[in-house]
């Protein structure tokens, strides 16, 4: 059943996500988010969004507090976003759609970018963006074994109208200085600082009340929240 996050699966996913790369971690998340067990992979980046915004607001409420510098004077900026201002037209298509570009003499025909292809590469390589890229390519008129960067970039520039909310980005204006920019938000990190802050909360609970009374962790999380919370304000009293 999707949106479930429980304190005892909450230690589970962020205990198995603190080994694993960003890209394999957004896929977990987005998982339990999912409407049926089947992979989401394969979902264009917009429906992985989706999943991560629904999630987040289950799980941790409508508010997304960030945290930006301006480019223009170097304040520092505090915005809260509320989820559903960052919500695809649609939610997020279920299926990658395609679409063909001309681009320097090729007909490219292309596809829109899947969790699978941003797991698939690794973002340290020199190259990532241009392997990312070419990963979206599903033919190419004439045929070429390399395409030229520019040509990628053609397609990058267009991959934003075939998957709208693909990538989340927020308009800011500096208080300040008025600068206005656009700043993008990574949703699969914010929840993971989420599911990172109340497994860090869970785990020193644990600690107190292991410290005060004994108690295995198990025992800890068969107590329910409030008598908890009971039972660590005797222990400090």
């Amino acid at each position: 059943m999707p949106w479930q996050l429980t304190e005892s699966n909450v230690l589970h996913l962020w205990e198995s996500g603190l080994a694993g790369p960003s890209a394999a971690r957004s896929l977990r998340l987005a998982s339990m988010a999912a409407p049926s067990p089947r992979s989401v992979a394969d979902l264009p980046l917009s429906a992985l969004n989706s999943l991560l915004l629904e999630l987040r607001r289950h799980a941790f409420g409508p508010a997304l507090p960030c945290t930006a510098d301006c480019p223009g004077c170097g304040e520092s900026l505090d915005v809260t976003v509320a989820s559903d201002e960052l919500l695809p037209a649609g939610g997020g298509t279920a299926v990658a759609a395609t679409a063909t570009v001309v681009s320097y003499g090729r007909t490219v025909t292309y596809r829109a970018l899947t969790g699978r292809d941003v797991r698939a590469v690794d973002p340290a390589s020199p190259r990532a963006r241009q392997a990312l890229l070419r990963r979206s390519v599903l033919s190419v008129d004439p045929p070429t074994d390399e395409l030229p960067d520019e040509v990628l970039e053609d397609v990058a520039r267009h991959l934003a109208d075939l998957d709208p909310g693909a990538d989340s980005v927020l308009t800011l204006v500096c208080p300040q200085c008025e600068h206005r920019w656009d700043a993008a938000l990574d949703l699969a990190e914010h929840l993971w600082t989420d599911v990172c802050g109340y497994a860090h909360r869970l785990l020193h609970d644990v600690h107190a009340l292991a410290r005060a009374f004994g108690w295995t962790e198990a025992d800890v999380l068969a107590i329910s929240p409030a008598r908890r919370r009971f039972y660590l304000e005797a222990s400090t009293g």
